[in-house]
């Protein structure tokens, strides 16, 4: 990935919801983070259509 500049986001889940997390980011061998980026930017783009 190029380098952007990237912080860092602290984010409060139950232990549940983050082996979730986990385990759809490994079913689609990424990143929690890329999962959570794409998602981010799909819902931005999905946002902008709407308006």
């Amino acid at each position: 990935m190029a380098e952007r500049n990237m912080v860092n986001l602290t984010i409060t889940m139950t232990k549940e919801e983050r082996k979730a997390l986990k385990q759809i980011a490994l079913d689609r061998d990424m990143t929690v983070s890329a999962l959570l980026r794409d998602w981010l930017r799909e819902h931005l783009e999905e946002e902008e259509v709407e308006k």
